[in-house]
């Protein structure tokens, strides 16, 4: 104790605080996940804004992340290869580059992958068949493994 003599109590009280507040960060992240698209659309998902504007009806094992407080959002889905061209019809013609790019994403969202967490890496994005676009609409970030048939969409 004599060595917490030496700091005023208000200091102590406002570290505490911190930690405390840290601690309970991304606490309003509210996940979702659905099938189809018809079963995102039956719970509301594209009217609440958690999913790209324009979606094929044939996406499947959507999920997503919506921060209550911040607006933040994060998610993904699965499309067929027929859906390739309507996919391009919802994401802006040139890609974008992720040199730069963060992706503050809340380290619970266990589905997110490792290679899209934190400051990203264009180059390794790229060499895992990652292509990144904006989204015509909405303000997301949207990256597009076109071979898999996988995209991954956030905003900050």
């Amino acid at each position: 104790m004599a060595g917490l003599s030496r700091y005023p109590l208000t200091l102590v009280l406002v570290m505490v605080v911190m930690t405390m507040s840290l601690g309970c960060r991304d606490k309003d992240v509210v996940t979702e996940a659905y099938a189809t698209m018809a079963e995102a659309r039956d719970a509301g998902a594209p009217g609440r804004g958690d999913l790209p504007q324009g979606l094929p009806e044939g996406v499947y094992e959507l999920r997503t992340a919506s921060d209550l407080n911040s607006g933040r959002r994060w998610g993904l889905f699965n499309f067929v290869p027929t859906d390739a061209d309507t996919m391009r019809s919802v994401l802006a013609a040139e890609e974008f580059s992720l040199a730069g790019v963060a992706c503050d994403i809340p380290g619970r969202i266990e589905w997110w992958p490792q290679l899209l967490r934190g400051q990203l890496n264009a180059e390794h994005a790229k060499a895992a068949g990652l292509q990144a676009y904006r989204s015509r609409q909405g303000g997301l970030i949207v990256v597009v493994n076109w071979k898999q048939g996988r995209a991954y969409y956030w905003k900050a």
